[in-house]
C-alpha cells in the first residue's frame, strides 16, 4: 500500500512537471508571437513614414528644378550627406527642413515616426558624369523613414526613386500613358 502511495506521488510530481512545462512554453511563445507583430507593425509604420517623405521629396523636387538642370545641379550640393545601402552616390539633405520631419500618428498612437529626404544624381548620367553635376535631368529621391516604439526599439525604411524633372512626356515612356517621374510623380515643365 505504501509503494502505490510513492509512485502515485512520483506520477503526480511529473505529470505537474510536464504541464509546468507545457505552460512555460506557451508563454515564451505568445510572447514572441508578440514581438514579431510589434516588429510587422512598426516596419508598416516606417514604410509609411518613408511614402510620406517620398512624395514630399516629389513635391519640392518639382517645385525647385521647374528650370532643368541647373537646378537639380544646385540641389546636388547640400552639407548633409547620407550614403544609402548599396551602390550608387552620396546623397544630399535636401534642407535642413526636409531632416526628421515628424509623421502625425493616428490619436492614441505611442509610437514616434519621422522622415528625412535626400537627393542625389543617377548613377547612369554618363554626360554629368558625377555625384554633383547633372545633365539628364534626372534625380533620385530618398526617404529614409523611422519609427521608434516607447521602449526605444525603431525600425528604418529607406525608399528610392527616380524623377525626371525635364517635362511630362519628354525622352522615352515608360509606359503607356505614363512619365518618366516614378510612382505618382508627374514631369515637370513643357
Amino acid at each position: 500500500m505504501n509503494r502505490e502511495r510513492g509512485s502515485a506521488l512520483v506520477v503526480i510530481v511529473l505529470v505537474v512537471f510536464v504541464l509546468t512545462m507545457v505552460g512555460i512554453a506557451g508563454v515564451l511563445y505568445m510572447t514572441m508571437e508578440d514581438r514579431l507583430s510589434g516588429n510587422a507593425k512598426l516596419t508598416q509604420e516606417a514604410l509609411y513614414a518613408a511614402e510620406i517623405g517620398l512624395r514630399a521629396g516629389e513635391s519640392q523636387v518639382g517645385a525647385t528644378c521647374a528650370t532643368g538642370s541647373p537646378a537639380i545641379t544646385a540641389l546636388l550640393t547640400g552639407s548633409t550627406t547620407y550614403q544609402p545601402p548599396g551602390a550608387g552616390y552620396l546623397a544630399y539633405s535636401l534642407g535642413t527642413s526636409y531632416q526628421n520631419v515628424s509623421v502625425p500618428m493616428p490619436s492614441g498612437a505611442r509610437d514616434a515616426a519621422t522622415y528625412s529626404i535626400y537627393v542625389r544624381n543617377n548613377i547612369d548620367d554618363l554626360a554629368g558624369s558625377s555625384q554633383t553635376s547633372d545633365a539628364d535631368q534626372r534625380i533620385n529621391i530618398i526617404a529614409v523613414g523611422t519609427v521608434n516604439d516607447p521602449t526605444g526599439r525603431g525600425i528604418t525604411k529607406i525608399l528610392e526613386e527616380q524623377m525626371f524633372v525635364g517635362g511630362a512626356g519628354g525622352g522615352e515612356r515608360l509606359m503607356k500613358g505614363g512619365n518618366q517621374g516614378g510612382t505618382g510623380a508627374a514631369g515637370i515643365g513643357g
